[in-house]
């Protein structure tokens, strides 16, 4: 009874009694639908003289895969137009309603089972007929084979060497009898002897002679035909052995598996009414048996046990998906936070990589002013400020390239970017020095322009312009280019406090509290999050109204300057 009950879908969990019945019922269609299956399969089986142990295999290899098509079948799933309603308003469209494709395909397993158990229940039905059609195809194919040809040959052949046997047998007995005939007629004639073929006169003479001789002649034929017949008839029968062997084992090897037994029941089923009437009802049958579970399973419609298998499908899906969720959250913020890492190594090396650059520049830099004696040529102290400014501000892509994934806030902060005095980066204008040209590495050479006016009015124009060259290459060695940058600094910080405030409002007339003053605070002085250090840097000073205290809603003022 239980193992009915599971094969109808269901276990001991079922405690309705209509339920039970229900699957009861179910499980006894499908054990009699895979035992009638392994029946018609052994017996095919059987008839294409398949050996015992094979057939047995095969037999419940069918029980096997039939009760579990139809216990698959038995335990679909029921949806009503997308809900489990099973009221008898919705009962009566059952069987018309639209299926999906979960319903279809179900159903064309169901059939594709039924149609090859009822294939194989027609051989079985009509068993004698294709015994009969392989007998004839065994036949005519001994008749077309080699070996069947050439026994076929030689037994025609000597039933012709008989036939003509037979017909001198009958030309040599025709023979004496008409020489013994004609012998006696020549010794003693009478007037029924043919008159013809005698001389009249009776006694022995030469003519009677001569037909004694043709008599014996004719006997000896008739003897010696004779004496044939026995060895002709010989050779018939074993010719006549020899195409029966053949036949035979033609018979014996010839094709009476599954496959020919199919085609010789297709063969005469189409054309014979009778037969293809008897194959289809069979189709029919078993079609009709392979879908009942399913067709059972709709008409029961959703049970208690349907329902709480739905409960818990529903929740583990739940769960999994929340699962899963979570599962995918935390494997994004595992890799926002390498990436977030492996940024900030990235911006520590540039950083790295920018210091060491500007640490070698500077050092090469100290290199070469000491291999010339501590003296730069050419480049004065303003000059050497403005190549200082330079180098700094050629650093300024690579910090500004640092800061470029940072994000921009809309309005800049109160007092930035930084100002500069405008003559911080003005020009400076050297002295001019008397007394003489000022000479690099060697200095100032005293009284050098006074010769130089004396001399010049003295030489010829050629000279003068050589000297002149010559005094200003010597004076201007190197050309320097001066180029003022200004530069500004952002600097954007935030700063967060946090403090208890106690407030203790006593209010008679119903009306607002007012606001408590933070500066009446009870939290200690020495609550802070910044050191001690720090405290002084952001104490409030009297330049700086602006951090003085203001109501909860009110901001600090913005820039003027915009």
């Amino acid at each position: 009874m239980t193992a009915l009950i599971w094969l109808g879908g269901a276990g001991t969990e079922v405690s309705d009694r209509h339920e039970r019945s229900g699957y009861l019922v179910t499980g006894i269609v499908v054990a009699l639908f895979a035992a009638a299956s392994a029946v018609v399969v052994g017996l095919a089986a059987h008839a294409a003289h398949w050996p015992l142990a094979v057939t047995a295999i095969a037999a419940l290899l069918t029980v096997g895969v039939v009760g579990a098509v139809s216990r698959a079948l038995a335990t679909a799933s029921v949806r009503l137009d997308g809900t489990g309603d099973a009221t008898p308003a919705s009962l009566r469209g059952r069987l018309f309603r639209r299926v999906d494709g979960a319903a279809a395909t179900r159903i064309a397993i169901a059939v594709v089972t039924g149609v090859l158990v009822a294939e194989l229940a027609s051989t079985v039905l009509l068993g004698g007929t294709v015994d009969r059609q392989l007998d004839e195809r065994a036949g005519r194919a001994v008749d077309a084979a080699p070996g069947g040809l050439t026994a076929r040959d030689q037994l025609d052949r000597a039933r012709a060497d008989r036939a003509a046997l037979d017909r001198t047998v009958a030309q040599a007995q025709a023979d004496v009898d008409q020489a013994l005939i004609v012998a006696r007629c020549e010794y003693n004639p009478t007037p029924q002897c043919p008159q013809t073929k005698i001389t009249g006169v009776p006694g022995r003479g030469p003519e009677t002679q001569a037909d004694t001789a043709a008599l014996d002649d004719a006997r000896a034929r008739l003897t010696a035909a004779q004496g044939r017949i026995t060895p002709l008839d010989n050779r018939i029968a074993e010719r006549q052995q020899d195409l029966d062997r053949a036949r035979a084992a033609a018979f014996t090897a010839g094709d009476r598996g599954l496959g020919a037994r199919w085609l010789a029941m297709n063969d005469y089923t189409a054309g014979h009414p009778g037969a293809l009437l008897l194959r289809l009802a069979t189709i029919v049958a078993a079609v009709a048996g392979a879908l009942l579970p399913l067709l059972l399973r709709r008409w029961r419609g959703e049970t208690s046990l349907d329902r709480h298998a739905t409960a818990r499908a529903v929740t583990d899906r739940a769960e999994q998906h929340a699962a899963t969720a979570i599962a995918v959250a935390r494997a994004e913020a595992r890799a926002e936070t390498e990436k977030l890492r492996t940024e900030q190594e990235l911006a520590a090396a540039r950083l790295t990589a920018h210091a060491d650059t500007a640490i070698d520049r500077e050092r090469q830099r100290r290199r070469i002013v000491a291999a010339i004696g501590n003296i730069e040529i050419g480049i004065t102290e303003p000059q050497r400020r403005a190549v200082a400014e330079f180098e700094a501000l050629a650093a300024l892509p690579a910090a500004d390239s640092e800061r470029k994934d940072a994000p921009v806030p809309d309005e800049p902060p109160a007092n930035l970017p930084a100002r500069t005095a405008p003559h911080a980066l003005a020009p400076a204008v050297p002295a001019k020095k008397g007394g003489g040209l000022e000479l690099p590495v060697i200095g100032t050479v005293p009284f050098t322009d006074t010769a130089a006016r004396w001399i010049r009015p003295l030489v010829p124009s050629f000279v003068t312009s050589a000297l002149d060259s010559a005094l200003d290459t010597a004076t201007s060695p190197l050309r320097t280019v001066r180029q003022a940058f200004e530069e500004a600094e952002e600097i954007t910080f935030t700063l967060r406090r946090t403090r208890k405030v106690t407030v203790d409002t006593a209010d008679s007339h119903g009306g607002h509290p007012s606001p408590a003053d933070p500066s009446r605070s009870p939290d200690p002085a020495s609550y802070s999050v910044l050191p001690a250090d720090r405290r002084a840097e952001l104490s409030p000073h009297t330049g700086a109204p602006e951090l003085d205290h203001r109501g909860s809603r009110e901001l600090p003022p913005g820039d003027s300057r915009g």
